[in-house]
């Protein structure tokens, strides 16, 4: 039995010499990222017109539309931070017309959309004021594989006042701003 305990003895204090700490004092930094880009299919620039009625007394033009753009972005806020996705036209619309932008929820292979955080709010129509259109984006990245991830833009042309129509041709830009909130 006196073995036995000089055995357990012996054990205990050579575990007790075995537990040594040591401590090493991290930094972290996760920098803020913000960027945001647009997927073509082929081009960059999108073509819309309006199509000429075929017969007297109907409506001048039905408007063409365009699918072919794919929004991506990639989000890295502050701790009580959030970004939203804002679209303006720099350049000067053709009276009567103006320019619709559909957006599509996201899709994809990335993180960060789920939960109620980085959603479309609305579909807007476009002019010199930036409008809002995805909201509550935190800590997010859509992939960046054209037509499977990040949000799908459609753009088409309306009539919205026949009075100030005239024909003729335009050029703009539509401008993508990820703005801190």
């Amino acid at each position: 039995m006196r073995s036995v305990f000089v055995i357990l003895m012996l054990a205990k204090s050579l575990v007790a010499v075995g537990q040594k700490t040591a401590n090493v004092n991290l930094s972290l930094t996760m920098p803020s990222v913000a960027l945001i880009d647009i997927l073509p299919s082929a081009t960059s620039t999108v073509a819309l017109k309006m199509t000429a009625p075929t017969e007297a007394g109907s409506a001048a033009g039905v408007g063409t539309s365009n699918s072919e753009n794919w929004l991506i972005l990639t989000s890295a806020v502050t701790a009580s931070g959030s970004r939203s996705v804002k679209g303006d036209v720099v350049g000067t619309l053709p009276p009567g017309i103006r320019l619709r932008l559909d957006v599509s929820p996201y899709t994809g292979s990335g993180q960060g959309f789920t939960a109620g955080t980085g959603y479309v709010t609305s579909n807007v129509y476009l002019t010199n004021t930036a409008n809002s259109f995805i909201e509550n984006i935190k800590g997010a990245y859509t992939g960046t594989g054209y037509g499977t991830n990040g949000f799908k833009l459609k753009y088409s042309i309306e009539i919205a006042n026949y009075g100030n129509i005239r024909s003729g041709t335009a050029s703009l830009t539509v401008r993508y701003t990820l703005a801190d909130n």
